[in-house]
C-alpha cells in the first residue's frame, strides 16, 4: 500500500533539541488555551457545553502530542534522544500536574460537577467530566495551606522519581561471564550468539537470555547464579522505588484515604483493597492443592525428594513438556518465523473484526525510528466503509537502550476532532524476540507467540477505538479491565485450527528455500510439512494447564505484593530492606519454591516498571482480568474461534467504547449476564468445570 491512499505518516527523524523544544511549545500552548477558556467562562456560565467539552479537547490535543515525545524514551537508537525524551516527559507531566492543580479552572469544574444533571445522549461526556474532577481532587485541590504545599511537593517529586526509576530501566541490564562448559544444555544457534572471551561466554541479563538460561541449561549453579543475577539488575532503582512508595503513602492519607491503595481502587471494578484481598485469598486457597500436587510431580522428574528452587522451575517445567508431554518448544518454534507470524496474526484480526491490514511499501528512513520497523496500514472494511483507521507499526529486535520487554506503545490516541471526524490511531508493539542467525529467521517460542499476539490485542483495541476523547481512547479504560480484551486472544494461541493458520515453517519462507537443513539443501532433505504439524498442536494444547498452578501462584505473590506495599501498612514496610524481604517471601511462600536462604537476595520488584509506572495498586488486575477473558471465550468464541459474527459484535460493543462506558455495564449487556469465575476457575483445574 502507498502513502498517498492513507493519512500522512508520522514522521521520526528528530532531534534531541526538538524533541524539548516540541515540548515546551506544547506546554506553552496548553497553557494558553486554559488561561483563555477560565477567562472565557463565568462560574455561572460553567456548563458541559462551555467548559467540559472544551478541556476535552485541549486535553485530545496534548494527548497526541505527548505520548508521540514519549514513545522516544523507550524505542530511540540514540541515547541523547532518549535522554531528551525523559527530560520532554518529565517537563510535560509536570505541566499536566500543574493543570490538574489550576484553582480557578477546578472552581468551574467544580461548579459543573455539583450541578449537573445525568445527559444520556451524551454519557461519555459525563464521564469525562466526573473523571477531570477526580483528577482534581486526586491532585490536592481539596486540601489547604501547609497540606495543600507538601502535597504539591509530593506530586511533583514522584513525577521525577518515576522518569527516574524508567531511565534506569532503559539502561544496559548488565552481563556475567560464565564458562562455556558451564552452559551445557543450550542449543547450538544461541551459542553462537553469545560473545566470547577469556573466561567463557557472555550472558547478557535481558529477558530473552535470562529466560533461555533458566528454561534449558542443565547446570543448576549456572542457573541460580543467572537468576539472582536477573533478581538485582539496576541496583539504582531500589532507593527510588523506596522513596515513591513512602510518599503515595503520605499523599494518600493527605486526602483522606488510609491508603493509596484505597485511593487508587475506589473507583475500579474492584473497588476496595478488601475486595482485591478476597480475590488474591480465594485464589491462593484453591490452588495451594493444585500446586502442591505439581510441585511433587517436578521433584520426582528432577529425582529429589526436596521442594525445588525458584531457579529450577522453569527448567524442569520444559523437561517436563518435553518428556511427558512430547513439546518441543524449539522444534515447534521453527514453524512460528516471527515476521511471517505477525502477518498471519494480522490476517486474523482482518476476518474477525472486518479489517483490511497492508505494510506501507513506500517509506523512507524519516518515517521509522530504526531500520527493523514495519508499517502497516488499517482500514475497516465492515459494510465496505473502507475508511482509514490508523497505522500499526511493529519494532520486534532487541537492541542497546531500547525497551526490554514486551509492551504496545501508544503514539498517537484516537479522538474525535472539532470537525466531527475522528483522528486516525498510531500505534505500535514493541517487543524483543531472538534475531536471525545466519541460517535461521527470527523464530518465536509457543510462549512469544502468546505475548505477541496479547500486545496487538492492545494495538487493535486502539485503532477500533471510537471515543470522543482521548481520555478513554482504546484500551485507556479502568485500569482493572484493559488487560482482559488482550488476554481473550491468548486463548486463539492453542486452539490447533488457529495455530496451524499461524504457522509455516520457516525453510518454506522465499529467502530460505534451498538453505542447508539438517546437513543436505532443503529440496534433497525430507521437508517438514508447511503448517504445524496437528500432533505437534495437540499435545502442546494437552500440555496447556501444566503447572498453572504454580504459575498462576506466581501472580498471586507479585499481586499481593502490590497490596501489601500500598496498603494500610505500606510505610512500614518499606523501612530497611522490608520492601526486598516482603518481596521475596511472598513469591517463596506462594510458590513454594525455596530462594537461595534468608530474604534479602534481590529486589525483583525494581527491575520492571509494573510497580511504578502503570500497575500500582493494581497487579492483581492480571487476575481479575483473566476472569473476564475467559467468560468472554467460553461464552462467545470457543465453539468457532474465527466466527466473523462473534468478533464483529464483540468489536463493536466492547472494542469500539475503549473506556467511554461503564466496562461492567459493556461486559453484562455483551454477556447477557453478570460476569462468573467459573470458566477461569476450571482452566485450571479448579472444580469440575473443564476447558476443552
Amino acid at each position: 500500500m502507498t502513502m498517498e491512499e492513507c493519512a500522512p505518516l508520522p514522521t521520526f527523524d528528530v532531534t534531541p533539541a526538538a524533541i524539548v523544544d516540541n515540548a515546551n511549545q506544547l506546554v506553552r500552548r496548553v497553557q494558553l488555551e486554559v488561561d483563555q477558556l477560565v477567562d472565557t467562562v463565568a462560574i455561572g456560565n460553567a456548563t458541559v457545553d462551555t467548559l467540559v467539552r472544551p478541556l476535552g479537547n485541549i486535553d485530545n490535543e496534548f494527548k497526541y502530542q505527548v505520548q508521540y515525545i514519549a514513545l522516544f524514551q523507550s524505542v530511540a537508537p540514540s541515547p541523547d534522544l532518549r535522554k531528551a525524551s525523559s527530560e520532554a516527559v518529565n517537563l510535560l507531566d509536570q505541566a499536566y500536574l500543574a493543570l490538574f492543580q489550576n484553582e480557578r479552572l477546578f472552581s468551574l469544574v467544580d461548579a459543573v460537577y455539583g450541578k449537573v444533571v445525568e445527559d444520556i445522549q451524551d454519557g461519555e461526556s459525563m464521564r469525562l467530566l466526573e473523571r477531570f474532577h477526580r483528577m482534581f481532587v486526586d491532585n490536592g485541590l481539596r486540601l489547604a495551606g501547609v497540606d495543600r504545599d507538601r502535597f504539591k511537593c509530593i506530586k511533583k517529586r514522584l513525577i521525577e522519581l518515576r522518569v527516574q526509576f524508567m531511565d534506569n530501566i532503559a539502561t544496559d541490564p548488565g552481563s556475567l561471564w560464565i564458562a562455556t562448559d558451564a552452559l551445557e544444555g543450550l542449543d547450538d544457534d544461541m551459542l553462537k550468539t553469545l560473545e566470547r572471551g577469556p573466561s567463557g561466554s557472555r550472558i547478557r541479563l535481558d529477558r530473552p537470555t535470562v529466560s533461555a538460561i533458566l528454561g534449558k541449561c542443565s547446570v543448576a549453579q549456572t542457573r541460580r547464579e543467572v537468576f539472582l543475577s536477573s533478581q538485582s539488575i539496576y541496583p539504582q532503582n531500589v532507593e527510588v522505588f523506596q522513596e515513591a512508595i513512602r510518599l503515595r503513602h503520605e499523599a494518600a492519607r493527605l486526602l483522606g484515604f488510609p491508603s493509596f491503595a484505597a485511593q487508587q481502587l475506589r473507583h475500579q471494578l474492584l473497588s476496595s483493597p478488601s475486595a482485591v484481598t478476597d480475590l488474591l485469598d480465594d485464589l491462593a486457597q484453591k490452588l495451594q492443592p493444585v500446586a502442591k500436587r505439581e510441585l511433587q510431580s517436578l521433584q520426582r522428574l528432577a529425582g529429589q525428594e526436596s521442594p525445588l528452587h525458584l531457579w529450577d522451575f522453569d527448567y524442569y517445567h520444559h523437561h517436563m513438556l518435553q518428556e511427558q508431554y512430547a513439546v518441543s518448544h524449539d522444534l515447534i518454534s521453527e514453524y512460528f518465523p516471527a515476521e511471517h507470524t505477525i502477518q498471519r496474526m494480522l490476517g486474523t484480526f482482518e476476518r474477525l473484526f472486518g479489517l483490511s491490514i497492508a505494510e506501507i511499501t513506500e517509506k523512507t528512513d524519516r518515517h521509522v525510528w530504526h531500520s527493523n520497523v514495519r508499517i502497516f496500514a488499517v482500514r475497516d472494511k465492515h459494510e465496505s466503509s473502507n475508511s482509514f483507521l490508523g497505522y500499526l507499526y511493529t519494532d520486534i529486535y532487541p537492541r542497546l537502550g531500547k525497551y526490554n520487554h514486551a509492551a504496545n506503545f501508544n503514539i498517537h490516541p484516537g479522538f474525535q476532532k472539532k470537525d466531527g471526524s475522528q483522528s486516525p490511531v498510531a500505534t505500535a508493539l514493541v517487543c524483543n524476540v531472538s534475531p536471525a542467525t545466519s541460517d535461521r529467521p527470527a523464530l518465536l517460542q509457543h510462549r512469544e507467540v502468546i505475548s505477541l499476539l496479547h500486545e496487538l490485542g492492545h494495538a487493535m483495541h486502539d485503532l477500533l477505538g471510537r471515543a470522543k476523547y482521548a481520555l478513554f481512547s482504546g484500551h485507556r479504560t479502568v485500569r482493572d479491565f484493559v488487560e482482559a480484551l488482550s488476554q481473550l486472544l491468548e486463548y486463539w494461541c492453542w486452539v490447533p485450527e488457529c495455530l496451524q493458520q499461524l504457522s509455516c515453517h520457516y525453510t518454506y519462507l522465499p529467502e530460505y528455500h534451498g538453505k542447508s537443513l539438517a546437513g543436505s539443501t532443503v529440496e534433497d532433505a525430507s521437508r517438514p510439512p508447511r503448517e504445524i504439524p496437528e500432533i505437534l498442536v495437540r499435545g502442546l494444547a494437552a500440555a496447556k494447564q501444566v503447572n498453572q498452578g504454580i504459575l498462576t501462584l506466581r501472580q498471586v505473590a507479585f499481586s499481593i505484593f502490590d497490596m501489601q506495599i500500598h496498603g494500610d501498612r505500606g510505610h512500614d514496610i518499606s523501612e530497611g530492606n522490608g520492601i526486598a524481604e516482603r518481596y521475596n517471601s511472598l513469591l517463596q511462600d506462594m510458590t513454594l519454591l525455596r530462594g537461595p536462604g534468608g530474604l534479602n537476595w534481590g529486589h525483583g520488584y525494581a527491575t520492571t516498571q509494573h510497580y511504578m509506572w502503570g500497575q500500582e495498586a493494581n497487579y492483581y488486575s492480571y487476575l481479575y482480568t483473566r476472569t473476564l477473558a475467559a467468560d468472554i471465550w467460553a461464552s462467545n468464541f470457543r465453539d468457532d474461534p474465527m466466527s466473523t459474527e462473534a468478533g464483529l459484535r464483540y468489536r463493536q460493543m466492547i472494542l469500539a467504547n475503549g473506556g467511554s462506558r461503564d466496562e461492567l455495564d459493556m461486559l453484562g449487556a455483551f454477556l447477557g449476564r453478570s460476569p462468573s469465575p467459573e470458566a477461569y476457575l476450571g482452566n485450571l483445574g479448579v472444580g469440575s468445570i473443564a476447558e476443552a
